[in-house]
């Protein structure tokens, strides 16, 4: 994906109700903090319905404040001064926390002790706002270059320049957080954590982390949710692993344009991108004439395309192809879009995408498109 169509999104938390079983007195927290002048400060429970007020107090003349309440288990809490001006923290019962920090800005300026999980929770927090900060500013030079500039080689020019130091900073936080997260597979700050990397993406590093937590805290309210919602995960990660790369392709065997069977295995014995598209897909006909250029370098050397469409109507199917100049024989569709039982067989969300196998119908490559896939077929074919 380009630069100017990544979105940025800030870190963010998923919060789940919390239980009020075998509840424990002994939770206390107190602070000081600078540029305080008489202000309300509020012990609040993080919760799906919302943020429950459990306590609250006043700061005095010197900033000094101090709540004793109950905390009926781990979980996850803030202190609010102002709608805008809060800190969140993992608080477990009888702790005895002690904050510091400045009431004008108490989010990014608080220091916390008293409190293993809350500490966790601020390095990841400023691990990932340093490296959020970072990607942001080359987005911004992105912007400042191609402001007003309405030649689009040189935006894509500009935006594949900076594409490459984007990634790599998103690359080396990704691999942070999976290091944090299997160091500390047992702290709630793993689970904060761990809402930043893609489920998708990251199949095991939720799984091991779900097992992990589930062992320690099979009573809590915000590990039993998350326990609930590996579920379905499970069930993509091991349909993942059937089209992984190493794995015999499944078998397709659909009808073609004439409405007789094509089934992919009869192409054993050549090099076949399996590509799934379809005539109402864009970004599939904007990458078509790449995949053309492809065939017509490759196809004398043993290369082939097996085409499956997503489309439900047959005459646009056909007159895309034709107007894209998919010259090769192999196109097939069922006419079931993403009802299709490909779409599952094949483990995928969204088009354009596709697998390379091997004279074998073993997968070597998969999702290669542009460049990728350029440089992947000149590997085998030099």
């Amino acid at each position: 994906m380009k630069l100017r169509n990544t979105l940025l999104l800030m870190p963010f938390i998923m919060i789940v109700a919390c239980s009020n079983s075998n509840p424990e007195k002994g939770f206390e927290i107190k602070g000081k903090l600078d540029n305080a002048h008489g202000n309300s400060i509020y012990l609040e429970q993080m919760s799906v319905e919302g943020n429950k007020k459990l306590d609250s107090a006043v700061l005095d003349d010197k900033g000094e404040f101090k709540m004793t309440t109950l905390i009926t288990e781990i979980g996850f809490y803030r202190l609010r001064l102002a709608e805008k001006n809060s800190a969140t923290f993992i608080f477990a019962p009888d702790e005895k926390v002690s904050i510091t920090g400045d009431a004008t800005n108490l989010q990014t300026t608080y220091k916390v002790d008293g409190s293993p999980d809350s500490k966790l929770f601020w390095d990841v927090n400023s691990s990932s706002m340093k490296n959020y900060r970072q990607r942001d500013s080359l987005q911004q030079v992105f912007q400042l270059f191609v402001n007003g500039v309405k030649d689009s080689a040189r935006v894509d020019s500009i935006s594949k320049a900076l594409e490459k130091p984007y990634t790599a900073l998103l690359d080396t936080h990704n691999k942070y957080l999976q290091t944090f997260i299997e160091k500390n597979n047992t702290s709630f700050a793993a689970l904060a954590a761990i809402q930043q990397l893609k489920p998708d993406e990251y199949p095991d590093t939720y799984l091991k982390l779900d097992e992990s937590l589930f062992a320690k805290y099979p009573n809590s309210s915000y590990v039993k949710s998350f326990h609930e919602s590996m579920g379905k995960l499970k069930q993509a990660s091991e349909a993942a692993k059937k089209v992984a790369i190493g794995q015999p392709a499944p078998e397709i065997n659909f009808n073609n344009r004439e409405g007789k069977p094509l089934a992919l295995s009869s192409l054993k014995g050549k090099y076949v991108l399996v590509d799934f598209w379809a005539s109402w897909c864009g970004p599939c006909r904007k990458e078509n004439p790449n995949v053309v250029a492809m065939y017509n370098k490759y196809k004398a050397k043993g290369f082939d395309i097996y085409s499956v469409s997503l489309d439900t109507d047959a005459e646009k199917w056909k007159a895309a192809i034709i107007k894209d100049n998919l010259s090769w024989s192999n196109h097939v569709c069922d006419f079931m879009q993403w009802q299709s039982p490909v779409v599952k067989l094949y483990n995928f969300q969204g088009i354009p995408t596709n697998v390379l196998l091997d004279k074998n119908g073993v997968i070597i490559g998969k999702s290669l498109r542009g460049e990728e896939l350029e440089k992947k077929l000149a590997e085998i074919f030099k």
